[in-house]
């Protein structure tokens, strides 16, 4: 059931649009390659789609990430919606949905809050964000809800031949203690090689670092990846 509302969540952020709103761009991208998890010591198949919407005032987008290894499939699928204040076309609110599925270990995340164009040009942009999040993960096999103090910053830049992207995100447990103080930061960095205006090569890094050395119940795992990059899939 909860799964079945995520997805009723998720596709209604990315497709909930206004008649009246202009300049709308449509756009999607989906890869394939290979994938090394540190956490369990093994390579496999590495598949991403995302699909977005944008117009001068508001964001939708969907990305879904689906790692199989030999031993363990890891699923991860992430729907965020922001829009744009009238007062300031810098700042803006956002929603986040988030779903993962590691084994036979789920986590459902959400988090909120507002968000600072700092940088908006055509080679790229910076943006901070500020918020707060929950999570119900059986990760540490405890059904209880665990609330965060949000913070992220994101980094996009392009160039002529190749494109970067680092995205950074602190989440402070804000809530009692249950088991383990999760407390982590969450990275993705990646570089994108461009073969032309349809065909890239991607390689990058994903990883999950908790900050309290004692929480030895998941090793902090990191993801590398390279794969071939489509634009434009669905037209």
């Amino acid at each position: 059931m909860i799964k079945k509302r995520f997805f009723f969540f998720a596709l209604s952020y990315l497709f909930a649009h206004n008649p009246e709103q202009k300049n709308i761009v449509w756009t999607n991208f989906v890869r394939l390659g290979i994938v090394s998890n540190t956490e369990i010591n093994q390579t496999g198949l590495s598949s991403f789609y995302r699909i977005k919407r944008v117009n001068d005032n508001t964001f939708r987008d969907l990305r879904i990430y689906a790692h199989f290894f030999k031993s363990v499939s890891d699923i991860r699928i992430r729907s965020k919606s922001s829009n744009k204040y009238d007062f300031n076309s810098r700042l803006y609110h956002f929603t986040t949905y988030v779903y993962h599925k590691s084994g036979e270990n789920l986590r459902y995340h959400f988090n909120q809050g507002l968000g600072a164009l700092i940088k908006d040009e055509i080679q790229g942009n910076i943006t901070s964000e500020i918020g707060w999040a929950y999570d119900k993960s059986d990760f540490i096999e405890s059904d209880e809800k665990t609330t965060y103090l949000k913070s992220a910053i994101t980094i996009d830049r392009d160039f002529s031949k190749f494109k970067t992207k680092a995205e950074l995100e602190y989440y402070h447990q804000i809530s009692e203690v249950v088991l383990f103080n999760l407390s982590r930061f969450q990275t993705i960095v990646e570089f994108q090689f461009l073969i032309n205006e349809t065909w890239s090569t991607v390689i990058g890094i994903d990883r999950e670092v908790y900050t309290e050395s004692s929480n030895r119940f998941r090793i902090d795992p990191i993801t590398i990846y390279i794969s071939i990059n489509r634009k434009g899939l669905l037209n």
